[in-house]
């Protein structure tokens, strides 16, 4: 059987921050209700039992927003019409003020396994100016829950690059992440999207970026900080004591199979590229997908490439292509420009693997672009 990573939308916020360009938005009971019942529909409709799905992810959105009888509704319903492994990884994402020891114990028991919680700082006055709703003090508490509850593999999520704040600040709030120990850190580089109040006040010239220099001054001494204490850096962004990497997510730098579950969820599954609806209105009459488009075999050859370069271990040539001769003949137009990368130190040849170095990082949008 091949493997299946499935993720499940909940797009339900308790308010959107200031710098959020995901599809989310306030929950009422009764909107919440008919899509838990939708949810279920679609996961009937679209199970395969000829997949063993081995990770299942709860993303938004705020799904701890739901209670452990919702997601326990949506988990049976899984389980119920797909082959999922005894060992799955279960995944939650949450929010400080979000969770109780009661909620925790919950998403135990029915099965949650690994806990997603959305920091973004430790700083009081960061968390102001993102629009966050909790306080550094609600993820110290709720943290605490957590582990009382059972959870010993949590990740906790990092914005850096965020307008107005300090280096020391990043510093100060990475040196704490690192005393609570969890398993797993995210440090995402904080991105302006349009349609977010942190664009629109950029745009007005109320706000200004992060200099290019300081964010990369911030990712890369923030980056040596989490190594220094045991996490190491498995993709640009993650960091993981050893064995505890995120196996779903890895699913998508690996060019494995996932299916996307819920509004605006996407999938790759059989060859094919899908999108569902963002119409909540769509998706309630059970009309889900939106797009579809087959891949070609040079669309799996190039994401395979520019994903798989996020990956701290780089790309096995041969594995994409069936020899590294194969692929350098495939990207022989490109070749030149891909060597001028690694003669100035941007990418790393060792026999079969190309990997990006620390600097490399930096441009790897630039790097990226010769293997589209």
């Amino acid at each position: 059987m091949n493997k299946l990573g499935i993720y499940i939308h909940i797009p339900f916020c308790v308010k959107k921050c200031n710098y959020c360009a995901f599809l989310s938005f306030k929950m009422d009971d009764k909107l919440k209700r008919k899509y838990i019942d939708a949810i279920k529909i679609e996961i009937k409709e679209r199970a395969d039992s000829g997949y063993l799905v081995d990770t299942i992810f709860f993303g938004g959105g705020t799904p701890s927003l739901l209670e452990p009888s919702e997601i326990g509704e949506i988990l049976n319903e899984v389980t119920s019409k797909f082959n999922v492994f005894k060992d799955a990884e279960i995944t939650i994402e949450a929010n400080p003020t979000t969770l109780n020891i009661e909620k925790l114990k919950g998403y135990r028991k029915i099965g949650i396994n690994r806990l997603s919680m959305g920091v973004q700082s430790l700083d009081e006055n960061l968390l102001g100016i993102m629009g966050r709703t909790h306080s550094v003090a609600d993820v110290y508490r709720e943290y605490d829950l957590a582990r009382k509850a059972g959870f010993d593999n949590i990740n906790l999520d990092i914005i850096f690059a965020v307008p107005t704040g300090k280096f020391e600040t990043l510093m100060d709030t990475l040196t704490k992440i690192i005393e609570l120990n969890p398993e797993h850190v995210s440090y995402y580089s904080l991105q302006l999207e349009e349609g977010t109040p942190f664009f629109e006040d950029f745009k007005d010239g109320k706000l200004n970026e992060i200099p290019d220099d300081m964010d990369r001054e911030m990712y890369h001494k923030g980056s040596k900080l989490l190594e220094s204490n045991n996490y190491s850096r498995y993709e640009i962004s993650n960091f993981s004591k050893n064995g505890y990497e995120c196996r779903h997510n890895l699913k998508y730098w690996n060019m494995d199979e996932y299916l996307g579950l819920g509004l605006g969820s996407s999938s790759y599954i059989g060859g094919f590229r899908l999108k569902n609806t963002d119409d909540i209105n769509k998706y309630l009459k059970n009309k889900y997908i939106s797009e579809r488009y087959k891949n070609t075999k040079h669309d799996d050859i190039s994401e395979a490439v520019f994903t798989g370069l996020r990956k701290t271990e780089g790309i096995s040539m041969s594995e994409i292509l069936g020899t590294t001769e194969e692929f350098w003949e495939y990207y022989k137009n490109s070749k030149d420009e891909i060597y001028r990368f690694i003669n100035e130190g941007y990418l790393s040849i060792n026999e079969d693997r190309l990997i990006l170095t620390d600097k490399g990082i930096d441009i790897s949008n630039k790097i990226m672009a010769c293997f589209v």
